[in-house]
């Protein structure tokens, strides 16, 4: 695509993110939390993971290795989400000027709060989203027949996430998630069992039931409920319990748990050596 040409040709990684949203499928997302290297991109999507995130919040990520991260993913067909550092515009913005398959935001503890994230992430009239029609790789990359299509296709293909992971989100979910434009819910579960006073201790009937609270209301409002989760008997047991969305290894513990096993192995096969 020629800069500021107008096609239709557009990737199909989104499309298939937005169907599998809509489908309300199981969908299994590794994080990238450290690596630079686009390697990590490639090994999560032979690996066979569904879609990669790339995390703002907890990382020191900067937009230039988001963007690379992403428009590898985009070249590879490989369904991309980042996941924001904070609720702001201008960090919001930023991102989805990169063009990823869509956005997580963290922290939510209001019905309020929420509403301005769908303003922000939609372009007018519904919404403040800024527009760089022939410049920004939301743009220029994919190729559009006229920059209306564009903002049409954005505003229809987005998937939208946020994080319950407070308290204050806990006592409003029907609040929280009736608010038209969300399509999935996290449960982020550090913090949501510090905000309870039970940290850690995600094997308790107080904090399996407030999860269960979270699933039921999504499935009133039409959410896709999801959860952090990196067990795999413990995938199995929320996916039994109508979770459809998994964030289940980051790319650093995946790194260091191969590590550990490998030289565990290595010490057991040298024996008294």
């Amino acid at each position: 695509i020629v800069f500021g040409d107008w096609s239709s040709d557009v990737c199909s990684s989104d499309l298939r993110l937005r169907g599998l949203i809509d489908a309300r499928e199981i969908i299994i997302f590794g994080a990238i939390m450290d690596s630079r290297s686009g390697a990590v991109i490639e090994m999560m999507q032979d690996t066979g993971f569904d879609a990669v995130l790339i995390d703002r919040e907890h990382t020191a990520l900067g937009t230039e290795t988001v963007l690379e991260h992403i428009r590898l993913a985009r070249v590879m067909d490989f369904p991309v989400m980042v996941r924001a550092a904070d609720h702001s515009y201008h960090e919001i913005n930023r991102l989805l000027d990169q063009a990823p398959d869509g956005v997580f935001v963290p922290r939510i503890r209001s019905r309020e709060e929420a509403e301005a994230i769908v303003r922000t992430v939609k372009y007018p009239p519904e919404g403040i989203r800024g527009l760089g029609a022939s410049t920004c790789p939301a743009a220029k990359y994919m190729g559009w027949d006229s920059p209306g299509a564009m903002v049409d296709y954005w505003q229809r293909n987005l998937v939208v996430g946020i994080q319950i992971e407070t308290a204050e989100a806990l006592a409003d979910l029907d609040g929280i998630l009736s608010v038209p434009g969300l399509d999935v819910a996290v449960v982020g579960n550090d913090d949501l069992s510090i905000g309870m006073g039970i940290l850690g201790e995600f094997e308790s009937e107080e904090y399996i039931q407030a999860v269960r609270k979270v699933i039921a209301a999504c499935n009133r409002h039409g959410v896709v409920p999801g959860i952090a989760c990196g067990d795999p008997a413990k995938v199995r047991f929320w996916v039994d319990e109508g979770m459809r969305v998994f964030w289940y290894a980051a790319d650093i513990c995946l790194m260091w748990s191969a590590a550990r096993q490998g030289m565990d192995a290595l010490r057991s096969a040298l024996g008294a050596e």
